[in-house]
């Protein structure tokens, strides 16, 4: 009862507050520069995520936490879309980061990610919540969703992000 109510409080006020979107991260790669964060992932404990813009096109993004570790390159076709290619526990995957705006400060963010471990096929899907706390820190929350040869599995994620 507790932790719904703490989850479905705190989707209530990220919603509520002005300056929000939805997702993790945006298909944009910066040059020079990128974003790191730092979330709480269910049962899964930290998640530490840092991306890095090569060019004004490509990045290279690294996603480590106890159960996975995903290394990769992104290349951004425009501000909405970009493609994923790398690793995730030395499987191959590609992926997309897709954005939507709904208007100045809202929008859609999506991160589908699909690999091929040992002849079997695995998802994940992150969709979430980022709210601009100051120019370069923002709080963020959501859910990844994973599906592999174990089964399916879902988690709240929240944490912080930062821009540079």
């Amino acid at each position: 009862m507790r932790k719904s109510f703490f989850v479905g409080f705190l989707v209530i006020c990220l919603l509520l507050i002005s300056q929000v979107a939805l997702g993790f991260s945006t298909p944009e790669v910066q040059a020079r520069g990128g974003e790191t964060t730092l979330m709480f992932v269910g049962d899964k404990g930290l998640q530490l995520s840092t991306e890095y813009g090569v060019t004004s096109e490509v990045g290279l993004c690294v996603a480590i936490r106890k159960d996975a570790t995903k290394v990769g390159a992104k290349y951004e076709f425009d501000s909405n879309l970009a493609l994923l290619l790398g690793a995730i526990d030395q499987a191959p995957f590609i992926g997309a980061n897709l954005f939507l705006p709904l208007d100045e400060y809202m929008g859609f963010i999506g991160d589908l990610s699909l690999s091929l471990a040992s002849n079997r096929l695995s998802a994940q899907l992150e969709l979430g919540v980022v709210l601009d706390l100051v120019d370069n820190l923002d709080l963020r929350g959501g859910l990844l969703a994973e599906t592999d040869q174990d089964g399916k599995n879902f988690s709240f994620q929240i944490g912080l992000g930062v821009n540079y």
